[in-house]
């Protein structure tokens, strides 16, 4: 849930949700939702946590700069930051090499600055606008979460 969902359907909630799952990556850091969920201690999950292969942000020269100095690909960078940062981080991918990549990110930390250069990369938006008129009622009648009651 974004944000505007968020504080739209929470008081709705008889259990509050322990994980919301939403785009996050450089690029998108989410951080007014981020700071909702700490109010609930509610956990952010990334999706799309590379990005989705955008090739702009792979190529950040930031991130590519700091890869070089930990001898980690930008991938590695962006898991780790993204860890440090306390988002939940479950990379996809069907590449066994990019499954070992993606375990590797546990044996360097980033540094405060190196932290901070990457948050200066967020741009506020992401791939897809799940708050743009007419995605909630999609949404609803596409699933119904009370099938099975």
């Amino acid at each position: 849930m974004t944000k505007k969902l968020w504080e739209k359907w929470l008081p709705a909630f008889n259990v509050k949700p322990a994980i919301n799952q939403v785009e996050f990556n450089p690029y998108f850091q989410q951080t007014e939702l981020r700071a909702a969920l700490t109010a609930t201690q509610t956990a952010l999950e990334a999706w799309a946590p590379l990005g989705s292969g955008n090739s702009a942000m792979l190529n950040e020269p930031v991130l590519k700069q700091i890869a070089e100095k930990y001898g980690k690909n930008v991938g590695q960078v962006i898991l780790r930051f993204e860890h440090q940062e306390g988002v939940i981080v479950i990379p996809k991918s069907v590449h066994e090499a990019r499954i070992k990549f993606n375990r590797e990110i546990f044996d360097f930390c980033l540094t405060s600055a190196e932290m901070d250069a990457i948050r200066t990369l967020d741009t506020g938006a992401g791939q897809y606008d799940p708050d743009a008129p007419g995605v909630e009622a999609m949404l609803r009648s596409a699933f119904d979460v009370h099938a099975n009651d």
